[in-house]
């Protein structure tokens, strides 16, 4: 019997690390598109996906570190529980990005867009976040010790007694909102 598989069928299959290095390697990284794929508990650390499109993607409990991410479109895509550290993330843009409880040690997050990003619990320790937009942010109990915040937006991001911020930040001058709930 002569089996015929639809493209629809063939995308639902998991996706490989290798597929996807593959593809970015022949077209490019920021031509290829993983909007709304299931990406979750894979390995991808050291991946260069600079300016790749992953909107919507499920990125659960993946790992991302020492990944390249820079120009990347990650509007409300999930990284919760996602390991981050040391991955390249400046310019991004991670509008309603899910970040819960993600690991950003030491991550480059210059010029980040994070506009009502979920930041709770999150671990930013020594990350640079220069110019990055954190308007609207959700940052109760985020640790940003040690984070560079030179020019960054604060305005209306939340966050409550719990948030650990840099040595000498004063989070009620910031426009930020003390949000204990």
């Amino acid at each position: 019997m002569l089996m015929v598989h639809s493209s629809l069928e063939a995308n639902l299959a998991q996706l490989t690390r290798a597929q996807i290095e593959d593809t970015a390697t022949v077209l490019g990284a920021g031509k290829i598109t993983l909007v709304e794929e299931n990406l979750a508990h894979m390995d991808l650390s050291g991946i260069n996906l600079a300016g790749v499109n992953l909107n919507y993607a499920n990125l659960a409990a993946t790992s991302l570190d020492n990944a390249n991410l820079s120009g990347a479109k990650l509007q409300n895509a999930d990284l919760s529980y996602a390991t981050l550290d040391n991955a390249n993330l400046s310019k991004s843009d991670l509008f309603r990005a899910n970040l819960r409880d993600a690991r950003l040690d030491g991550a480059n997050l210059a010029e980040a867009y994070l506009g009502s990003a979920h930041l709770r619990r999150a671990k930013l320790v020594g990350a640079n976040m220069e110019k990055a937009n954190l308007h609207f942010a959700d940052l109760r109990d985020a640790d940003l010790s040690e984070a560079k915040l030179s020019g960054a937006n604060l305005t209306n991001a939340r966050y409550n007694h719990n948030t650990k911020w840099p040595e000498g930040l004063h989070a009620p001058i910031t426009g930020a909102l003390l949000y204990d709930r």
